[in-house]
Formats: structure tokens, C-alpha cells, sequence
């Protein structure tokens, strides 16, 4: 009498994650961000920092956000992770955010969308948001997570009212 064995299960795989961070919203946060998803679901994950303009910054040149997305992937790079948590791929992408979540899950296919965009004090989800448009054109869950921006900006009123593109690159260093 034959008696079957039990097939030893794999183990779960893990998700793979495309964290999509904003360049003016604070890298701990972000970091933060994916601890906590990392801890809710074991996760693999990439990021891109798109080098997209704020306000009314687009107008012109739109690769002008490029530089200051560089040094905000640095500095999500160079931040103390747990053990595990790491990204497997990380990068600037293309101003046009969606595009670059496009390119991106092209080179490195994820299982989850997580957006980090920096908070707002309003905030009203509709058809048209980045969620929505990631969702319908990856077809892969979205999950957003708004960041604070980084303390220094907090500073003044007048970095708000300042403009330029690389204006929270300009507090930070002061």
C-alpha cells in the first residue's frame, strides 16, 4: 500500500513592492513607510524617484526636476533599514510620474504600487489623481501613504510662497 507523502510546501514569496517617492517629501518617512508594509506583508522592494515638477514649475523645461530627485534617492538609499528590508532596484525616472511607474514596472514587474507623495492639506481622492491613474493603467493595487515634508521645510510660510523647482533642496541646505 502506497502512502503518499506530504509535499513540502515552499515558502511564501514574497511581494514585490515599486515604492514610487516624491522628491520633496521627507526620506524617513518614506523609509518608515515601507517598514510598516514590510512588517504587514513580507515584501521585495524597488524604488524610483520621479523627477516631476511641482505647481506651476512644470511649465518649461520638464526634466529641470531631475537634479533635485537625485539627491532625495540618495538619501532614501543612505537611511538605516531592518534587516530585510532593502531595495532591489532603485532609481530617478521620468518627470511624467506615470510614465515612470509605466517604465519601471516594465524593467522590474511589481505585485503592488506604494505612493509616497507629500501631504496636503487637502487632499480629495478623485478619478483623475495619480492612484487612480496608476491603478487603471498598471492594473496593480495601489496603496498611497502621504509623507510629510522634510523638518527644515516646516521653517516658513515662505517656502511655499517662494516657487522653484528645487525650492525644499534650498531650505535643506541653509
Amino acid at each position: 500500500m502506497d502512502t503518499e507523502q506530504p509535499r513540502p510546501t515552499a515558502p511564501p514569496s514574497r511581494s514585490r513592492v515599486l515604492v514610487v517617492a516624491d522628491w520633496s517629501a521627507d526620506a524617513q518617512a518614506i523609509v518608515s513607510a515601507c517598514e510598516r508594509h514590510d512588517k504587514e506583508q513580507s515584501a521585495s522592494f524597488g524604488l524610483i524617484v520621479p523627477g516631476w515638477l511641482h505647481g506651476l514649475d512644470w511649465v518649461g523645461d520638464s526634466t529641470a526636476g531631475l537634479p533635485c530627485a537625485r539627491p532625495q534617492l540618495e538619501r532614501i538609499k543612505a537611511l538605516p533599514t531592518p534587516p530585510g528590508l532593502s531595495f532591489a532596484v532603485a532609481g530617478v525616472r521620468d518627470p511624467d510620474v506615470v510614465a515612470a511607474i509605466c517604465d519601471a514596472t516594465a524593467d522590474w514587474p511589481a505585485d503592488e504600487l506604494l505612493l509616497c507623495p507629500p501631504a496636503r492639506r487637502l487632499d480629495v481622492a478623485h478619478v483623475l489623481d495619480l492612484s487612480h491613474r496608476a491603478q487603471r493603467l498598471t492594473g496593480l493595487p495601489v496603496r498611497r501613504i502621504a509623507v510629510p515634508a522634510p523638518a527644515a521645510a516646516h521653517g516658513g510660510a515662505w517656502l511655499s510662497l517662494r516657487g522653484g523647482h528645487c525650492a525644499i533642496e534650498c531650505a535643506l541646505a541653509a
